[in-house]
C-alpha cells in the first residue's frame, strides 16, 4: 500500500477547515443581517395635525385641523390630541405650522377671559406696588422672572437680604400675558406687578412688606439658576471698602527736637 504524503494531508485538512470557516462566517453574517433588518412594529399615536400650512398670529379653528396617526417617536410631549385639542381652538398661533406635522401645545398662545385661569394649580396671584426705580425703569413685562430682596432699616443695623427667588410675573398693571385683549389694557404704564407664588411665599411676602422695603431684580430670559445671595449688612458693605493696613513711614509732627 503506497504511503500517503503528509503534505497532501496537511493541505487537505487546511482546505477542509477553510470551507468550514467560510460556511460559519457566511451563516453568522446572514444571521446578523436578518436580526438587524428584521422589521419591528412601530408604535403609533393619534394626534391632531393642520390640514394646511398656517402662519404665525392666526387663530386655530376646527376647520384647520384633523386627526392622524404618526410614529410615536415624532410626537412632541405636549402634542395636541383628540382628547385635548378643544382647549386650543380659537387660540392664537405663536409659531407657524406645517401641514401634516403634529401640533405642539407650545406653538399655541392660549388666551382666556378669566385671569384666574392663568394661575398654576397650587399657586396664588399676589400683587406688590412698584415705582420707576423698583421696576427696572418699567421694563418688566408679564412672563419675566424676578428675584425679590428685603431691605430693613434699624437704629443700629441696616440690612438687605434675599427673600424670594425666580418668581414668575403674571401681570404688570392690567396687562397679563394670556388674557384676551379687549382694548382696555393697551396702557403699558403700571404701578404694581402681580406674581405667581405658593401660598406660603405669598404670606412671607405680605409680612415682608410690613417690616421693610422690597427691591426686585430682573433675571435674564431662561435663567433659573440660584444666585446664592447672602444677607448683607451696612457693616458688611463698609468692611468691603476698608483700606488695608500696611507697613509705611511714620511721620511725627510737633514736639521738641
Amino acid at each position: 500500500m503506497p504511503a500517503i504524503n503528509r503534505n497532501f494531508l496537511f493541505l487537505g485538512g487546511a482546505i477542509l477547515l477553510g470551507i468550514v470557516a467560510s460556511y460559519m462566517t457566511v451563516h453568522y453574517i446572514n444571521n446578523q443581517v436578518e436580526v438587524r433588518t428584521r422589521a419591528t412594529p412601530t408604535e403609533m399615536r393619534e394626534v391632531v395635525v393642520p390640514v394646511r400650512d398656517l402662519d404665525k398670529g392666526v387663530n386655530l379653528t376646527q376647520q384647520d385641523i384633523a386627526s392622524r396617526e404618526v410614529p410615536a417617536e415624532f410626537v412632541p410631549a405636549d402634542a395636541l390630541t383628540p382628547d385635548n385639542y378643544k382647549d386650543y381652538i380659537d387660540q392664537v398661533l405663536r409659531a407657524p405650522l406645517v401641514q401634516g406635522a403634529p401640533i405642539s401645545g407650545s406653538a399655541v398662545d392660549r388666551v382666556t377671559d378669566h385671569f384666574s385661569n392663568l394661575i398654576d394649580p397650587g399657586k396664588v396671584a399676589y400683587s406688590i406696588q412698584v415705582d420707576e426705580s423698583n421696576s427696572v425703569s418699567g421694563l418688566i413685562v408679564p412672563g419675566d422672572h424676578l428675584d425679590i430682596l428685603l431691605l430693613m432699616s434699624g437704629d443700629d443695623t441696616d440690612q438687605i437680604r434675599p427673600l424670594l427667588s425666580d418668581v414668575p410675573v403674571l401681570a404688570t398693571g392690567r396687562l397679563a400675558k394670556g388674557m384676551r385683549n379687549d382694548g382696555k389694557n393697551d396702557d403699558a404704564s403700571y404701578s404694581n406687578i402681580t406674581l405667581s407664588l405658593p401660598p406660603k411665599d405669598a404670606q412671607r411676602l405680605g409680612m415682608a412688606m410690613k417690616v421693610g422695603e422690597l427691591r426686585v431684580m430682573l433675571r435674564s430670559a431662561g435663567n433659573g439658576e440660584p444666585f446664592d445671595l447672602k444677607a448683607l449688612s451696612k457693616a458688611d458693605l463698609l468692611r468691603y471698602g476698608r483700606p488695608i493696613r500696611g507697613n509705611g513711614i511714620q511721620f511725627i509732627i510737633g514736639g521738641n527736637g
